[in-house]
């Protein structure tokens, strides 16, 4: 496919025009060849400067700007502003008079600057000077310009038209021409406007000016060509129209450049598939086709899984190599009346006409899922994305986009946390949960703003000796009427909202504080393990943020862990070591959190640097009945002492558990045998107690 920037580059390159792309500030980011002939400068001297500046003379004190206002306007009011005559400088200080345009410059859905148009119309000018003197001066200075040129004289039956004129419309030099083949030879569709424009020119009261662009169709090849028209019709003192002038001037390529910016702000210029705002466009068309036909229509909102980390590891290049594949696919399994359109990053639209049912829009979501879960080859590599899909239907959810979209986009987030890789109808109950979500990100940001977050503690112990070795910190969200929110409940809404960062960071400040203030208090140091969320350990500011939090609270590294899961670590394991590898050489200690219920992979273990493995809860709580459970918690001891890592087992209820991990050799456990998560308040009077009942010589039961 074709880059949209080398096409307008392709077109503007040689164009008769002098063409300049522009910032929305008017700064120079582009001319083409034809404006460095013209003006002189190089591209060293334009490029970055204000093209009012650099082509334009004004009065001293002057408040008037007119380019920087033209540029204004169709910046601002996005509207095309054509044909305004200006004098322009060059580089040698010479002036000359041209006609110029200025569109705007969409991209992406926006409008990113604007495209200015100039033509020296020097020999056009002196030809309109010269019209009222001579038809044969005139015929000089339009050949000279390459303008074509029109004579006619209402009374006779006259006409006369310049070679260039006949070329413009496809007609030999030795034609013979009249009304009848003017207007046979333009474009069928702008026929009638132009005849309704020359006849409103010869009423008198108008004036007698007009202007006009059309289409010719060149009689041999059908060529359509763009030409545009500045007449004048003269007449005598009764108001008889008299004499019919006018000259021409090719502006096809004009017209190519001004279709490429239209269609670039229309089109996702990585895919070119349709954008959002097309999309919107042709939507209400759609919405139609499906009314007559009486059937329902669907929109599906697809999101890709595992992409971001595809982008992590082998560029950006190879991620919009699978954009494009992903949008190829995308079209391969809909019709050519259905619409798919990229909203950005790694989500796409596809808008499906008269499907008829909910059963057919789930085959088509489901077409989809395969087709994008296959393997995407680029070069040497097999790469993996999959899709979750929402699915909204119309008219029954709504008529308009954005509402279907929204409830789409509701389905697809139900889907992802459902498990990656599915499909979700919309159904009203997801807004109600939506929301909950926002009354839950609204809570948990006051929270945030005003320190009412908690962390309770909950104590790991030392299986063999009783001894407490240290304890994990768990967040919890205040929910009114004394109850607290697991991180399990608003985890996904902090990472949705974009403020898992700053809960992180709280965490670990307030683990950091917290311990220091039991060393005052005279206890012994225990090592205080934190999670980490994925998106918080994705930051790459993620392990310097981790050390000024340790370095401001004056704990001591070798005290603290952080617990990481196998999900996290294999999204993009080069860079995974490499970030790990920084927070241990602080002295951090490393747990891998939830093994087992990963990717059952255990090859990578040996390159991580880790201290411990955490036995995921699911194992424990089976293993005095469960022959897997035993066989997977045994794998996993043994793993722990081939690799030297300390082996943690979670979720410990029963002394049955205890004995099974301590006769097969666990090291750590932690569970409500010993004690649920406690306030800190409350984790330091558990401590207290600990150590009172450890000062005796016999072994402690928990209860």
């Amino acid at each position: 496919m074709r880059n949209n920037t080398e096409v307008f580059r392709g077109i503007a390159e040689h164009a008769v025009d002098s063409i300049f792309v522009t910032d929305r500030e008017g700064r120079v980011t582009y001319q083409n060849p034809e404006a460095r002939r013209i003006f002189g400068f190089s591209d060293e001297e334009m490029l970055g400067q204000f093209l009012r500046d650099k082509i334009r003379r004004y009065t001293s004190g002057s408040p008037f700007n007119p380019e920087r206002s033209c540029l204004r306007s169709a910046v601002m009011s996005d509207q095309h502003t054509r044909d305004f005559p200006r004098t322009l400088v060059k580089k040698d200080g010479s002036t000359f008079p041209a006609s110029c345009s200025v569109a705007p410059l969409h991209w992406d859905g926006a409008c990113r600057g604007a495209i200015v148009y100039a033509r020296d119309i020097s020999a056009q000018t002196r030809m309109q000077d010269a019209l009222l003197n001579s038809t044969e001066k005139l015929v000089i200075a339009t050949d000279a310009a390459q303008l074509g040129h029109y004579d006619y004289y209402p009374q006779t039956g006259e006409m006369i038209w310049s070679d260039r004129m006949k070329q413009y419309f496809g007609l030999p030099p030795d034609a013979k021409v009249d009304d009848e083949v003017f207007f046979s030879c333009l474009h069928p569709q702008d026929r009638g406007r132009v005849q309704a424009t020359i006849k409103a020119a010869f009423d008198p009261s108008a004036g007698g000016r007009y202007e006009a662009e059309y289409r010719t169709v060149a009689a041999e090849d059908d060529d359509v060509r763009w030409v545009a028209v500045k007449g004048r019709v003269f007449f005598n003192d009764e108001g008889i129209p008299i004499r019919h002038v006018g000259c021409t001037l090719d502006i096809t390529q004009r017209k190519k450049a001004e279709k490429f910016a239209r269609e670039a702000s229309q089109h996702d210029s990585l895919t070119g598939l349709p954008n959002r705002p097309l999309l919107i466009e042709w939507f209400s068309h759609l919405l139609a086709m499906s009314d007559r036909a009486g059937d329902s229509g669907a929109v599906l909102f697809i999101d890709l899984d595992r992409f971001k980390p595809i982008n992590d590891t082998y560029g950006h290049g190879v991620g919009d190599q699978v954009l494009v594949e992903v949008a190829r696919r995308l079209q391969s399994c809909t019709r050519k009346e259905d619409i798919v359109s990229r909203l950005g990053a790694d989500e796409f639209i596809v808008v499906l006409p008269r499907v008829g049912s909910t059963e057919v829009a789930a085959k088509v979501a489901q077409s989809i899922q395969e087709e994008i879960a296959r393997a995407v080859p680029i070069d040497h590599l097999q790469l993996d994305v999959s899709p979750s899909i929402g699915v909204s239907m119309f008219p029954q959810h709504g008529r308009d986009l954005d509402t279907l979209i929204r409830y789409a986009d509701l389905a697809m987030r139900a889907a992802k946390k459902d498990g990656r890789s599915g499909y979700l109808f919309y159904t009203p109950d997801l807004d109600q949960k939506a929301g909950e979500s926002r009354r839950l990100e609204i809570r948990l940001k006051q929270a945030l703003d005003s320190n009412g977050m908690a962390l309770f503690y909950q104590p790991i112990i030392d299986i063999d000796s009783g001894d407490l070795t240290g304890a994990e910190a768990l967040v919890r969200l205040p929910a009114g009427n004394g109850k607290m929110l697991g991180p399990d409940e608003f985890i996904p809404v902090a990472e949705a909202a974009g403020l898992i960062d700053r809960l992180g960071e709280w965490v670990a400040s307030e683990a950091c504080r917290q311990h220091q203030v039991w060393r005052e208090a005279g206890l012994p140091p225990v090592s205080i393990a934190i999670n980490v969320s994925p998106a918080q350990f994705r930051q790459r500011a993620f392990a310097a943020q981790l050390a000024r939090t340790v370095d401001r609270s004056g704990m001591d590294p070798e005290c603290l862990q952080i617990e990481v899961t196998e999900s996290m670590v294999m999204d993009n394991l080069p860079e995974t070591i490499a970030t790990l590898n920084q927070i241990r050489s602080m002295g951090i200690h490393i747990a891998l959190d939830d093994f087992g219920t990963g990717y059952s992979s255990l090859s990578y273990l040996s390159s991580l640097p880790l201290d411990k493995l955490k036995i995921d809860r699911s194992f424990i709580r089976q293993i005095g009945s469960h022959e897997r459970s035993q066989s997977v918690t045994e794998a996993i001891i043994a793993l722990g002492r081939s690799l030297n890592l300390k082996v943690v087992g979670e979720g410990i209820e029963s002394e049955q558990a205890w004995d099974y991990l301590r006769s097969h050799g666990c090291d750590q456990g932690q569970g409500y045998l010993f004690s649920k998560p406690l306030p800190a308040e409350e984790f330091e009077l558990w401590y207290r107690e600990h150590l009172r009942l450890h000062s005796r010589p016999q072994r402690t039961r928990f209860h």
